[in-house]
């Protein structure tokens, strides 16, 4: 997935691109709308990291541009740029990275 987002994440903003798991069962039967109903948080690939989100003692932030990771699904805002769809969320949603 090639980052083409124009712009940058401000203050605790994270944005990031949804990365979607192929979810078939063994008989080939597509269940991916069932899973994502049940499911609290959703998974994606940072893009931009807002400049007060948390940093190293190297001056790094703890986020990368290309890290995944997974994220509050309830508390997030979707939107699009050049019919690329992205999601901002908190830094503070994220439940894990990597």
């Amino acid at each position: 997935m090639e980052n083409k987002f124009k712009g940058r994440a401000l203050n605790t903003v994270v944005i990031v691109q949804e990365v979607f798991a192929e979810n078939k069962t063994a008989a080939g039967i597509d269940i991916s709308g069932i899973i994502d109903a049940n499911e609290k948080q959703k998974r994606g690939k940072v893009v931009s990291v807002g400049e007060l989100c948390p940093r190293l003692s190297d001056g790094k932030h703890t986020l990368q541009e290309g890290d995944e990771v997974i994220f509050d699904k309830f508390k997030m805002t979707n939107f699009t740029q050049d019919g690329v769809a992205y999601i901002m969320i908190d830094y503070r949603d994220i439940v894990i990275a990597f």
